[in-house]
């Protein structure tokens, strides 16, 4: 009888958890859906304020489906300067130098023309079922929106975020909320979104705030001034050669 139990115990856990597992799937399915368009095009002004005060800057960013991203900063204290990823590979172009910097790695990590957002925040492949394994906690309330709780946990060491915790809106499936942490569980940056808009069938926020959680007093915000989805963009914006351009 005893045996019996607990195989029938054993059972009903496994069910649960693999019932948890179709769950997170499917909410991560909606949420990537929402996310995945052919190309896109974006402009947005971003102001950051820490204890030196606040800087304003203007940002134009053309992506595409395969994580290839370009961003041009179009105005503020660093204009001109051009920021492209392709795969794992990351080039900084300076017009006052005339020369153009490749990054990989860790670098990743590092602040956008002194912002709070990270290369990889605006830029590349962030495909969670190839990146990360996940686990559903329930869900939460978080700007005034009911929103799943998935705690991520990189698959591989490469990776600029070893885990995160996604809070996604249960009706549209954008992230409200997004702790980023370093390998050891210790909270690095706090993303929180808003204004979502739908553009083209997708849900997009148009408002965007990052604090950097190991700075006292900095905290970037971004606001979408125009956008763009699925319309051609020329292949050469997307080369190292046309940073120079």
């Amino acid at each position: 009888m005893k045996k019996f139990i607990t195989l029938a115990l054993a059972f009903f856990f496994t069910c649960l958890l693999s019932a948890q597992n179709i769950s997170v799937s499917s909410i991560l399915e909606k949420y990537e859906s929402n996310m995945k368009h052919s190309t896109s095009m974006i402009k947005a002004q971003i102001s950051t304020t820490d204890s030196f005060g606040t800087t304003k800057q203007t940002f134009e960013i053309y992506s595409r489906e395969n994580g290839d991203t370009l961003i041009v900063i179009a105005d503020g204290p660093d204009k001109g300067q051009k920021i492209l990823r392709l795969e794992n590979s990351l080039f900084l172009y300076y017009p006052s130098a005339e020369e153009v910097i490749r990054l990989t790695g860790s670098a990743l990590k590092d602040s956008i023309a002194g912002t709070d957002f990270s290369y990889e925040d605006l830029s590349g492949d962030n495909s969670i079922a190839n990146n990360y394994t996940t686990v559903l906690q329930g869900t939460e309330i978080v700007q005034e929106r009911e929103c799943y709780v998935i705690e991520l946990t990189a698959k591989k060491k490469t990776l600029a975020y070893q885990k995160q915790t996604l809070y996604i809106d249960t009706e549209n499936f954008t992230a409200v909320k997004t702790i980023v942490f370093s390998a050891s569980g210790k909270a690095l940056r706090e993303i929180i979104s808003s204004n979502v808009q739908n553009v083209s069938g997708k849900y997009i926020a148009y408002t965007t705030t990052v604090t950097d959680l190991l700075k006292k007093n900095s905290k970037t915000g971004m606001n979408i001034t125009d956008i763009s989805l699925n319309e051609s963009i020329p292949s050469s914006y997307f080369t190292r050669e046309g940073l120079t351009w």
